[in-house]
């Protein structure tokens, strides 16, 4: 269990709004300062550094994982790269890409690959 006494009760309350807001909906704000801002907190140094010492990431590192996640999800559902790359707020296909590559060590082409044989052998064990 991590230790929150050295948090107000105030700044644990945002930082746990902060990661429901993430989880529910990573795409609704562009970047972590935008919903901080919504959230309007005064004490923003204090949050960021409680969210990074409960849950071991920056809270704008955590927001492009849950959007990395995700696009798991958009890929298996035939969104275009392109599209995914624009819903995550990347400039570029390639630098999704390049992103995607970096957390889970595959690019998404070759997740999509290793995901339609897992299906078909999914369904050939059906037979």
């Amino acid at each position: 269990m991590l230790d929150t006494k050295p948090y107000s009760n105030y700044v644990l309350a945002a930082v746990t709004s902060i990661k429901k807001h993430i989880d529910t909906d990573p795409f609704h704000y562009r970047t972590a300062a935008e919903l901080l801002d919504h959230l309007s907190t005064p004490h923003r140094n204090s949050v960021e550094k409680a969210f990074k010492a409960l849950y071991g990431t920056r809270i704008k590192e955590y927001q492009v994982k849950q959007r990395l996640y995700l696009s798991k999800f958009l890929l298996k559902e035939g969104m275009s790269k392109k599209q995914i790359a624009k819903k995550c707020y990347y400039g570029s296909s390639s630098a999704f890409c390049t992103a995607f590559k970096k957390e889970f060590g595959m690019s998404p082409t070759e997740w999509e690959k290793a995901f339609q044989e897992h299906m078909a052998a999914l369904s050939d064990a059906k037979r």
